[in-house]
């Protein structure tokens, strides 16, 4: 069985995806790397707390130097187009599905993670 191909993305596609940083999201910067910081305040982990059991008040999910790039371009101006441009000049060593991955990648931490919101 012969699997159906996605279609491929058009310069003008990419031109009309932009994302802004979701504003609840805190993060910090060290050294060009990005660290997610999340709260754990769900009703279940305060309740674990209240009976000392270890529970951190905070998780951390630190990104690598490619993901941190992105992120830091993210910016509810700057377009999928744009940032891939920008990728190619900080990574030349990218390969032709820089596109690909990094819509891969964008669509990932809005839907999944919800670090950023799709403007247009």
């Amino acid at each position: 069985m012969k699997m159906a191909k996605r279609p491929e993305l058009t310069e003008e596609d990419l031109k009309h995806m932009v994302f802004q940083k979701n504003p609840e999201v805190t993060y910090k910067r060290k050294a060009g790397i990005i660290t997610i910081v999340r709260e754990q305040n769900h009703p279940i982990q305060k309740f674990f707390r209240k009976l000392h059991m270890h529970i951190p008040e905070e998780s951390y999910l630190e990104m690598d130097e490619y993901g941190s790039y992105v992120f830091t371009k993210v910016n509810g101006r700057r377009n999928a187009y744009e940032i891939g441009k920008e990728l190619a000049e900080k990574f030349p060593d990218t390969d032709k599905y820089r596109y690909t991955r990094l819509v891969l990648f964008l669509q990932q931490i809005e839907s999944v993670d919800h670090l950023i919101e799709r403007v247009s």
